[in-house]
């Protein structure tokens, strides 16, 4: 009798074990399926970063040789004119102090740094278009500085008038008519350059030094492809250059 119960209880067992083992090999799948896509996906982000590592260190590697083109040309061309300012950022910097200097409360620029922003600005268009920044570059933003004399409205006027200043003197000539900004020199500066007022936000060691112009020239970022793509539908080529309305008396 007792042999029995064992027997029937043992018929159980057994009847028992083929869904265990059917469980089990389902959580061993699972499990081995999970670890699959997991290698599958630390493999492909692991690749993506290092390509957006890689791509980051060529466009930083691309703006610094482009800055130290820049360099070169102005220390042969301009020497001590044009301080060229570049540590790993987005943009690189022209300092034009040393030439295109303000008097205290003016914006007006002398014929000497009118002829050299003339002869000076195409070469800076001619460097980052026609090398390997121009697939990075953006725009020039000419900036306008003054030193701390006065209050921050009276100034951020006159930082704005002197960055415009700059540009009213690309559409100036020499006094024979020749010295003048190219008829596509014209058109990439209408397209590209942008002007701003900084009143007194960036000083340098002295108030001479800071009355001050710089150029900054920006350069896209890694993923602006749709911006750039709206941008290059612009074209300004068949609108005037014009002179500045106070040239104009």
């Amino acid at each position: 009798m007792f042999n029995q119960r064992s027997s029937k209880k043992s018929y159980k067992d057994e009847g028992e074990k083929p869904f265990w083992i059917s469980y089990s090999d389902l959580m061993t799948a699972c499990m081995t399926l999970f670890l699959v896509v997991m290698a599958v996906t630390i493999v492909m982000l692991k690749k993506k970063y290092e390509n957006q590592y890689a791509a980051e260190a060529a466009r930083e590697a691309t703006i610094s040789a482009c800055a130290k083109d820049l360099q070169g040309i102005a220390n042969q061309r301009f020497p001590g004119q044009a301080r060229i300012e570049y540590s790993k950022g987005d943009a690189i910097r022209i300092d034009l102090g040393s030439i295109v200097k303000f008097d205290d409360g003016k914006h007006g620029i002398s014929s000497e740094a009118s002829k050299f922003l003339r002869d000076y600005i195409p070469t800076v268009l001619k460097t980052v278009k026609n090398n390997e920044c121009k697939q990075f570059f953006r725009r020039v933003i000419v900036e306008g500085y003054t030193s701390k004399t006065g209050n921050y409205m009276t100034n951020l006027d006159l930082s704005l008038k002197r960055s415009k200043e700059v540009i009213c003197e690309l559409a100036k000539t020499d006094p024979d008519g020749t010295g003048g900004l190219s008829l596509d020199d014209k058109n990439q500066v209408k397209s590209l350059f942008l002007v701003g007022g900084f009143s007194f936000n960036s000083q340098k060691r002295s108030d001479e030094e800071s009355r001050r112009a710089e150029l900054k020239l920006e350069f896209w970022q890694l993923g602006d492809d749709k911006k750039r793509q709206e941008e290059s539908t612009i074209d300004l080529s068949g609108k005037d250059f014009g002179v500045c309305p106070s040239q104009t008396y």
